[in-house]
């Protein structure tokens, strides 16, 4: 695999849950707030579960990246 690929892929994840985390961190900043007769919009385990599962799914893409970036500085230091 190309070691650019790898990065772009880790930081596309990053983004990616980084994104997820918002709206479900905005699910449950809403909740209770709006349509109150609505008990499943009041609901803030789902989001809360996904916040955590992004959270890991952050933490792994950033390994991704880091484990590219030490490959290209391992490159670098044998070039030189």
């Amino acid at each position: 695999m190309d070691i650019g690929a790898a990065v772009n892929q880790g930081l596309t994840g990053m983004q990616r849950s980084q994104t997820e985390m918002l709206r479900s961190a905005q699910q449950v900043a809403s909740a209770g707030t709006t349509e109150r007769d609505n008990p499943a919009k009041n609901d803030v385990v789902e989001p809360l579960l996904n916040i955590k599962a992004q959270s890991q799914i952050f933490d792994s893409s950033a390994k991704v990246v880091k484990a590219a970036s030490e490959s290209i500085g391992t490159l670098l230091n044998v070039k030189a």
